[in-house]
């Protein structure tokens, strides 16, 4: 049903690549909270980090959304199709 084009696998990398990247981000972002005190911060780093994340999250598709517009109005990725001339009988 659906085809594998050069540009579905390299979106597909760039995404997975991106995903890798936020999970790491989110460990090293965890790691370093455990070195912080217990005096009430800890819940409020995690607040602001969640939302964090849930913002990043909606960034990326509004990126590759922005993107495939920009591409769609300047015309990069139409294709140009040869019509045959009509044949009028009468």
């Amino acid at each position: 049903m659906f085809r594998s084009t050069k540009l579905g696998t390299t979106t597909k990398k760039v995404v997975n690549v991106m995903m890798i990247g936020m999970v790491l981000a989110g460990v090293i972002a965890f790691a370093a909270m455990s070195k912080t005190n217990t005096d009430g911060d800890v819940m409020s780093k995690l607040f602001l980090i969640f939302f964090g994340v849930i913002i990043t999250f909606q960034i990326i598709p509004g990126i590759i959304l922005f993107s495939v517009m920009i591409k769609g109005l300047c015309g990069l990725g139409r294709k140009e199709t040869e019509t045959e001339p009509v044949k009028v009988v009468k």
